[in-house]
């Protein structure tokens, strides 16, 4: 079995609350059991669809509106002892991760619900792995393309641009930092029992 590390991506899994002060959630365990049985089925949508299509295009845009210099999606991975992900764009002193909202319906929800818990993990962990002391989320509605919808493309272009995103910005918390160390290595704990568990009744006939 290979050494658990949590993907940035991720993090809001192992991180998310357990009934239980001190144990792992139920949310935690099943993505530990899908790690450990090395199948990820991959996830299809049009709503993913639309963001892997748009991304350079929301890139650009983000980037116009918060006055960074125009740069291209990163493609540097990084990994440490607890850690792994490669972050979508990557300047000297930050981490930006780019969300296309599928609709402005989707874009309101997200200003009136705030930044998404994930999301502050996820963001915790690329500015440990980066080493920078920001992050921001930025979430952008661009047109819809037709082939993510039924052949039906959907246009947003004619909203003033102001009104096509929201960006959230954090700092980098040591102590959250220590917080997802502290989870990983639970994790692993986890994982030991169980693969132990698993090895010792696989290939064997049990009585009931």
């Amino acid at each position: 079995m290979d050494e658990f590390k949590i993907r940035a991506s991720a993090c809001g899994k192992i991180m998310s609350n357990a009934k239980v002060k001190g144990e792992l959630s139920a949310t935690c365990k099943s993505y530990l059991q899908e790690w450990y049985s090395d199948e990820h089925e991959p996830i299809r949508s049009k709503y993913i669809d639309k963001g892997l299509m748009v991304e350079d295009e929301l890139i650009d845009f983000m980037c116009w509106q918060l006055g960074v210099p125009k740069v291209t999606k990163n493609q540097l991975f990084r990994e440490t002892e607890y850690m792994r992900g490669t972050c979508d764009v990557l300047t000297r002193n930050c981490v930006i991760d780019v969300k296309a909202a599928w609709s402005k319906k989707t874009l309101d929800n997200v200003a009136i619900d705030g930044i998404n818990p994930d999301y502050y993990w996820q963001g915790q962990v690329y500015m440990h792995l980066y080493e920078v002391d920001e992050f921001i989320v930025f979430h952008g509605l661009v047109d819809t393309p037709a082939e993510c919808n039924f052949g039906i493309p959907v246009s947003y272009s004619y909203l003033p641009d102001d009104q096509r995103w929201i960006a959230y910005r954090m700092k980098r918390d040591r102590e959250a930092e220590q917080q997802i160390i502290n989870k990983v290595i639970q994790c692993r704990e986890w994982l030991s029992k169980h693969n132990k568990s698993i090895i010792e009744s696989l290939g064997k006939t049990h009585s009931i």
